[in-house]
């Protein structure tokens, strides 16, 4: 598993941003209420001023909500009657579907009650692991919103659907769908329902951060209702609780998919001085810089860009510490496997000067390979340091001296090719190497024989 330790440590710590757009944590690392989120991004205004300054494109900005106004199509008695019948927003009735038309989904009630709910709201609800749409005969279950009474008819909305209306039946923790109609400096002013305005602070809108929140006009967003203020007819809405709970079920699931070799697609976060994080399916892994390429990668930022899309393989894994390495390299093929046959020893090469360091210099020969020309091996002259021979990016000759596939080293020389470049234009001549001696001949053994039995004196004795 590839370490990278402090590299992480350094990789949590969240990036300062805008203070107007802070994601939702105080100067502590600490969780802040949603009090402190939109006063931050009111920033002292109210939020009818906030929503005045507004930038959209061509989507109209609705008029503040009227307590007083009557309900839509009805007199002011519409509301007298709806609360006369004791029809309660909150209460749930179940009720017939009977007939579909214009968009809406015609209820029987039970006696002589009906209702009328917009379709879109039935192709929203999950049924089990399918959706269903609506069935006329089939009875469902409903929350009454409010009364038309022009048309005699009680409005309703699905239970469990992404409610898309009415004041009156929103309350904290709803899910709700909202269309963004402006951006100004302290987030997003949507519209739920036809009428009904509200607020998402910038730290609400995502779990990353986003510096142009105008990617976000003109879109329907699946949100949380994160407070509701009755008296001042003001709503805020989170998006950021909803990606959160969508992100950690996405990562739960690929938590138990991933394993060691398998290659999978993923997409940049980040890119660091030390790598860059890739998120593959709701998890962050590492992608250190020396798992980027068989080469030196001195910028992580000429490899990836924040946002490419690509295919890396997990390397590591480390469930307890949710620690995933990854690597970009392993999927490439590797320049060492054919170093030997392409670089024997004694063959003279042509290469780039990569890098310069005390004991010597390194020398790409091909991309993925490089070799050491030591200090020792720089020049026929003695070198002090080799800044003062070489310089980064010169092209060099030099001669293999070994290959150790093992370690991935390969010792080169640029001393040896200047010899022999100086030897062959005579400029250097090698003096011939000293003749033999050769030891005096010694005596025989016949001649120590005979000198041996040479008589030492003269015997007496006569013949």
């Amino acid at each position: 598993m590839t370490s990278f330790g402090n590299e992480q440590e350094k990789a949590s710590e969240t990036p300062s941003l805008p203070e107007q757009l802070t994601p939702a944590g105080g100067p502590s690392g600490e969780p802040r209420s949603i009090d402190q989120e939109v006063a931050q991004a009111l920033g002292g205004m109210s939020m009818e001023d906030i929503m005045a300054q507004s930038v959209s494109k061509g989507t109209p900005t609705q008029p503040r909500m009227d307590p007083t106004r009557p309900v839509r199509g009805g007199r002011p008695g519409a509301r007298r009657h709806h609360q006369e019948e004791k029809i309660n927003p909150d209460n749930i009735k179940r009720g017939k579907v009977v007939a579909i038309s214009g968009g809406n989904v015609f209820v029987d009630l039970g006696g002589k009650s009906q209702g009328m709910c917009p379709l879109e709201q039935f192709d929203t609800v999950a049924e089990g692991e399918e959706k269903k749409a609506v069935e006329i005969g089939v009875e469902y279950e409903f929350i009454y919103k409010s009364y038309d009474a022009r048309e005699g008819l009680v409005l309703l909305a699905r239970k469990g659907a992404v409610q898309h209306g009415a004041w009156e039946t929103l309350n904290v923790g709803d899910t709700v769908e909202a269309l963004v109609t402006g951006v100004n400096k302290g987030g997003l002013e949507l519209r739920v329902g036809s009428t009904t305005r509200a607020f998402m602070p910038a730290g609400q809108v995502d779990t990353k951060f986003h510096a142009d929140l105008s990617v976000f006009l003109n879109q329907r967003l699946k949100c949380e209702v994160a407070k509701v203020d009755r008296a001042d007819h003001n709503i805020v809405l989170s998006r950021r609780s909803i990606v959160e709970a969508e992100e950690e079920i996405a990562a739960q699931k690929t938590w138990e998919e991933l394993t060691v070799g398998q290659v999978r697609e993923g997409t940049v976060r980040s890119v660091q001085a030390y790598g860059a994080f890739i998120d593959v399916g709701g998890v962050d892994g590492l992608l250190h810089v020396s798992a980027m390429s068989h080469q030196r990668v001195s910028d992580p930022k000429k490899v990836v860009k924040e946002g490419d899309k690509i295919q890396v393989m997990i390397v590591g894994l480390d469930k307890d510490k949710k620690r995933v390495s990854l690597s970009l390299k392993g999927l490439q093929k590797d320049p060492w496997e054919e170093a030997a046959n392409q670089f024997p020893t004694g063959t003279v090469i042509t290469g780039t000067v990569k890098k310069l360091a005390d004991f010597g210099a390194f020398v790409e020969l091909v991309p993925g390979i490089e070799g050491l020309v030591h200090i020792s091996q720089l020049a026929l002259k003695r070198v002090n340091k080799p800044s003062d021979v070489v310089k980064e990016g010169d092209t060099v000759r030099a001669k293999v001296l070994g290959v150790d596939l093992d370690k991935r080293r390969i010792s080169l020389s640029m001393s040896e090719v200047e010899r022999e470049t100086k030897i062959a234009s005579g400029e250097l001549v090698v003096p011939a190497a000293p003749a033999a001696k050769t030891e005096e001949a010694k005596p025989g053994a016949a001649g120590a024989a005979a000198k041996s039995n040479k008589p030492k004196k003269i015997l007496k004795g006569g013949l």
